[in-house]
């Protein structure tokens, strides 16, 4: 039986990041595509030579990219890309970042392998191809999220191209993080290893907009700077991974997400209705973080890694010494100042 490829991309529907308002002018509208790829090897072995990356417009190409083996050896890290017969491989975290003038409609991957089963192939080597295809969806936010910090704040992550977020592209690609800023532009005082030397941490967290918690979980412990936790803290829900956390329904299909919360600060219940402006708790380290600061995300739904992540725009924050009152895009390293709170 001849050896047969397959290709398959995740998230099946990719939902774009546009880049169109931004605090400061720019270059023009730029869009950004994220997601996974598995390639399958059936009834024999295979060797991966390549791949084609290419973005449409309807039948028009927007972009094209052609990876040798030695480029998609580098990027997963796999001096072999022999795939055994009936396993995969996995290459992870792609990501293409073009102009916007046309928004793409869909992204199309060819997969160029050899079989390596010679006695099924009747000689040295076969040639294979598998393609592959998915929708490219452009979400229009619907809810007013006002930034939801007080005082000045250095965007460490922002839901763009240089966002490391992006190795989980189903729930997190447009993630934010955020580390509070003290008066000469450090993000501590000391040597940093106290969980008090950092100025963000238990600074308050503000509800962005009004809606409904559908997620909380609030019993993880606040690690030290630096510290690895333990699996066994996270009982085997990888939802975990982001410590003490709430979500916000707000009713339209968009949900907001809150996390690395402090122990035991959360003022909100499961279910509770809540006000824009309310608050939520307080900046901690919980969960797997590198130090206090908060993360932001939206999706679809409430569940982390199962529903998908939303491009993130802001409004009612101070950047550059001006105030923006309209949603915008808070690209990575940008200091932003949020109004203080009572």
């Amino acid at each position: 039986m001849p050896t047969r490829l397959s290709l398959e991309m995740r998230p099946q529907t990719i939902v774009a990041g546009l880049y169109d308002r931004l605090p400061f002018p720019n270059i023009g509208p730029v869009q950004e595509v994220a997601f996974d790829l598995g390639i399958t090897a059936y009834d024999g072995d295979a060797r991966l030579q390549g791949l084609v990356f290419q973005g449409y417009r309807g039948h028009q190409l927007l972009f094209e990219q052609r990876w040798s083996a030695r480029v998609v050896r580098d990027r997963t890290g796999e001096a072999d890309l022999t795939i055994a017969a009936n396993t995969g491989l996995a290459v992870r975290s792609l990501q293409f970042l073009l102009h916007a003038h046309e928004r793409l409609s869909h992204v199309e991957v060819t997969a160029v392998a050899r079989q390596l089963d010679t006695a099924a192939a009747g000689n040295d080597e076969e040639r294979l191809q598998a393609h592959c295809q998915a929708p490219v969806a452009y979400h229009e936010q619907q809810t007013d999220l006002y930034f939801p910090l007080a005082g000045a704040w250095w965007t460490v992550q922002g839901g763009d191209w240089s966002d490391l977020h992006k190795t989980e592209v189903y729930s997190q690609p447009f993630a934010l993080d955020f580390v509070k800023l003290g008066r000469e532009g450090r993000t501590h005082q000391g040597d940093g290893r106290a969980l008090s030397d950092h100025f963000s941490w238990n600074q308050p967290v503000y509800a962005a907009a009004g809606g409904k918690v559908a997620y909380l979980s609030f019993d993880m412990p606040d690690m030290a700077p630096g510290a690895i936790p333990d699996q066994a803290m996270m009982r085997g829900d990888m939802r975990r991974l982001l410590g003490n956390a709430v979500a916000i329904s707000h009713a339209n299909g968009e949900f907001s997400y809150y996390a690395h919360l402090q122990q035991a600060s959360l003022q909100v219940n499961d279910g509770q209705m809540v006000r824009r402006g309310a608050l939520l708790g307080r900046v901690g380290n919980s969960g797997n973080s590198p130090g206090p600061h908060l993360h932001f995300h939206a999706m679809n739904g409430p569940n982390l890694f199962i529903d998908q992540g939303l491009p993130v725009q802001f409004s009612h924050f101070e950047a550059g010494g001006q105030f923006f009152t309209e949603p915008v895009t808070i690209p990575t390293r940008m200091i932003v100042i949020g109004p203080e709170r009572e």
